[in-house]
């Protein structure tokens, strides 16, 4: 039943993504279903698309566990020190609130186009992560690190019968969350950037060159690695 539900939405997209095709009737503008399966195929099969694949997603995964340590150590501190938290929370703030365009426009000045998606995936993570672990720490019941301290619990042994049980739920949340924007982010590097074997440049050449079969083809792609790379994190975090 759910499976028949799951491909009836499928077929409903589909369906409109073809009208729409129909309706704006050029291939520049809009791609249709057909050519945009079309050309995930011809990419499949090319010789440098693992090596895009594998450069972009490695990228995006050093800058995303590079950021989810910071940011779970720096939650660790300001969820049990209120002058740390003070210290810290307008930092995260001004990462929270600048446009990320920004931010890479920068990086650009300092780093090599190759190593500016790495750290946007780690700035853009470094926020969700603190603010996760910052409220989970604060949110952990009173009542059992009381029971802790009569029970004479040592630091092991708190951490793992009360610290990571209570915060298990905070962190799948951030990491879940972090996991969408590092991609999007680091993509969007990619594409400003335009480092060597990337799918940002080859997303900007496609626009460039009006390939727009190509720009959907590369979406979906990414759309699916986002989701892969979401679901392999969650079965790590125990989802």
């Amino acid at each position: 039943m759910i499976k028949k539900k799951g491909i009836g939405v499928i077929l409903f997209w589909l369906i409109i993504w073809q009208t729409v095709y129909i309706v704006i009737g050029s291939d520049v503008l809009f791609a249709s279903p057909y050519n945009t399966v079309c050309e995930i195929i011809k990419l499949i099969l090319s010789s440098e698309f693992y090596k895009i694949i594998f450069c972009s997603f490695f990228r995006i995964a050093v800058g995303f566990f590079a950021g989810t340590a910071v940011g779970i150590i720096l939650g660790i501190i300001t969820g049990v020190n209120q002058t740390a938290y003070d210290l810290f929370k307008p930092a995260v703030n001004v990462i929270k609130a600048a446009p990320v365009a920004s931010f890479i426009i920068l990086a650009l000045a300092w780093l090599k186009s190759g190593e500016v998606p790495v750290f946007i995936s780690f700035l853009t993570v470094i926020p969700i992560i603190w603010a996760n672990i910052t409220e989970g720490i604060r949110n952990i019941d009173a009542k059992l690190l009381e029971m802790a301290q009569v029970y004479n619990f040592t630091r092991e042994m708190k951490l793992k019968k009360i610290y990571i049980p209570s915060l298990k739920p905070y962190m799948r949340s951030a990491v879940s969350t972090g996991a969408g924007f590092a991609f999007k982010s680091g993509i969007a590097a990619e594409v400003i950037g335009s480092p060597a074997f990337s799918i940002g440049r080859k997303l900007y050449e496609s626009k460039i060159y009006l390939e727009t079969s190509q720009l959907f083809a590369w979406t979906a792609i990414i759309i699916v690695l986002s989701i892969i790379f979401e679901k392999v994190l969650g079965r790590l975090t125990g989802r």
